[in-house]
């Protein structure tokens, strides 16, 4: 059994008053543990944030598919599948953004993680480096807030807003439904550009 009286909690953590290297080295890690706890916590939310911003800035969501009628299965992909997709984008940014925006109204939050997630995905097909910054901005903002300044987040104001968020599922509908018709654009432009013009496509997904 894990002892909890270890696991920090934010705004007591008082790991610099504790810490002594003569008490880990003689076994005494109970002022360790309150570090160690905060450690995996840091390590695990990058890890999880690293991967859904690499993907959300990723120009092509789905990767091509090598069986025939190659064009075909990626149109299905865009028009079946996307909508799920852009769902999750929607639903990630805006959760971020009720952590972060603890004054502003939820429709506020909302039509601002349309904003953001549409000039990710707009930027994707311009250069997927500049997409990556910008999707990278607010996962990491609110991570250095969190750090710096763990009493900014007031669990009992974003549990408000949560409870709120049916009153407004209409609007996030159309906005899932704009960003999917955007994103239908861009893919049409993009086909169009590689009909004009000879594909040089270099690559930058690692």
């Amino acid at each position: 059994m894990v002892n909890t009286s270890y696991i920090p909690k934010i705004n007591e953590f008082t790991f610099t008053d504790q810490f002594s290297l003569d008490k880990v080295l003689s076994g005494d890690l109970s002022a360790f543990m309150p570090l160690f706890y905060l450690i995996i916590m840091i390590a695990i939310y990058s890890i999880v944030i690293f991967h859904f911003y690499r993907f959300i800035a990723r120009r092509d969501c789905f990767k091509p598919s090598e069986r025939k009628h190659t064009k075909l299965i990626g149109f299905l992909k865009y028009f079946f599948l996307f909508p799920f997709v852009a769902v999750l984008f929607f639903i990630g940014f805006s959760l971020m953004l009720l952590f972060l925006a603890k004054d502003i109204d939820v429709g506020v939050v909302l039509s601002t993680s349309f904003a953001i997630i549409l000039a990710i995905r707009i930027t994707a097909y311009y250069n997927e480096d500049l997409s990556r910054d910008v999707a990278k901005m607010l996962p990491f903002a609110l991570l250095g807030i969190f750090l710096v300044s763990p009493g900014y987040f007031n669990q009992d104001a974003l549990m408000d807003k949560i409870n709120s968020m049916p009153d407004f599922i209409s609007l996030c509908i159309q906005y899932i439904f704009f960003m999917v018709i955007v994103e239908w654009i861009l893919r049409v432009m993009l086909t169009i550009r590689y009909a004009i013009l000879p594909k040089k496509e270099k690559t930058a997904i690692e």
